[in-house]
């Protein structure tokens, strides 16, 4: 008999070459449809470059398309207060910059498309409530470290 864990590292590698299925893991019992599910969760979330909360990383996101996107959380109200005021004066210093408004990522970003990397595009009208603001945020320190 196979030990838990030696149970969770088989799963946990079937689930993620794609070689095991529900009755696969059905056939382990419960411990082996909750490795799957963890592992398969896992890889999803690794896969897209995702980071805490199920956010987006900007680490390849262009300026242009930073701007764009937070162009977008402007126009949207997403942003409040003080951090709604700073992003609109950092919007106006960022928009004339040579470049920035001509290119097609800043155009994504105005339609609230963050480029994600490999020509991947993650979509803030996905993003509800406090998870929005949450990017926004991150969109805004982020352009703010790139004046």
């Amino acid at each position: 008999m196979m030990n838990k864990k030696t149970l969770l590292a088989l799963v946990a590698v079937a689930g993620l070459t794609g070689a095991a299925s529900a009755a696969q893991a059905q056939s382990f019992g419960s411990i082996g449809q909750n490795a799957l599910s963890a592992a398969t969760s896992s890889a999803k979330s690794s896969a897209t470059g995702m980071v805490g909360n199920m956010l987006p990383s900007l680490s390849s996101a262009s300026t242009s398309n930073l701007t764009g996107v937070l162009g977008y959380c402007v126009q949207n109200n997403v942003l409040s207060g003080a951090n709604a005021s700073s992003a609109s004066s950092l919007l106006n210093n960022l928009t004339q910059q040579q470049g920035v408004t001509s290119s097609s990522g800043y155009s994504a970003g105005q339609q609230g498309l963050l480029q994600t990397g490999d020509n991947q595009m993650f979509s803030l009208a996905n993003l509800k409530g406090q998870l929005k603001t949450k990017l926004c945020n991150m969109v805004l320190s982020k352009t703010q470290s790139l004046l």
